[in-house]
């Protein structure tokens, strides 16, 4: 039932049995009126109270959920991850993992555009460098080795959060 639909009940009770168990008299009357208007505005604010904190609770609660799921997505994340000399599997979990990141960027704005810097500096994720034993292959791979070992550690720390 909606907390105002029960205040207005109650306070119409209390003000009818205020009225029925005065005296016949004016004073009385006015007294118990008073007496019934003040018990239906006490009553009255600890409904309010009571359903400002259940909306409060429910926020925080639902922000829980939501921090507790990108905790929980980072570590699947970062778990689906075991290091390999494999460039094209280290480029895709770079980019799997940058794609978490941009997803929820307005959560980690700063990890988010450090990791976009990152790629595209960094470890020119969109170039490919020399044939299969070219001194240039050797170096993209290590980039890439070194870029998905860093977006796991990232994710592992998304994962492990401040309290740990």
């Amino acid at each position: 039932m909606d907390s105002y639909i029960l205040l207005g009940i109650i306070g119409s009770v209390s003000s009818v049995v205020s009225l029925l168990m005065a005296a016949p008299t004016a004073k009385s009357r006015l007294l118990h009126a008073v007496y019934g208007f003040l018990l239906t505005a006490v009553v009255g604010s600890v409904f309010i109270y009571n359903q400002s904190t259940q909306e409060e609770l429910s926020l925080a609660k639902n922000e829980l959920a939501k921090i507790t799921s990108l905790r929980i997505g980072a570590k699947e994340l970062a778990d689906k991850y075991y290091g390999t000399s494999d460039i094209g599997k280290n480029r895709g979990f770079i980019l799997s993992s940058f794609a978490f990141l941009e997803k929820h960027s307005s959560e980690f704005p700063e990890s988010y555009q450090i990791a976009k810097d990152l790629i595209k500096n960094g470890l020119q994720i969109t170039h490919s460098t020399g044939e299969h034993g070219s001194e240039g292959f050797y170096d993209e791979r290590k980039r890439m080795e070194d870029g998905a070992e860093t977006m796991r550690a990232l994710l592992n720390g998304i994962s492990a959060g401040p309290d740990t």
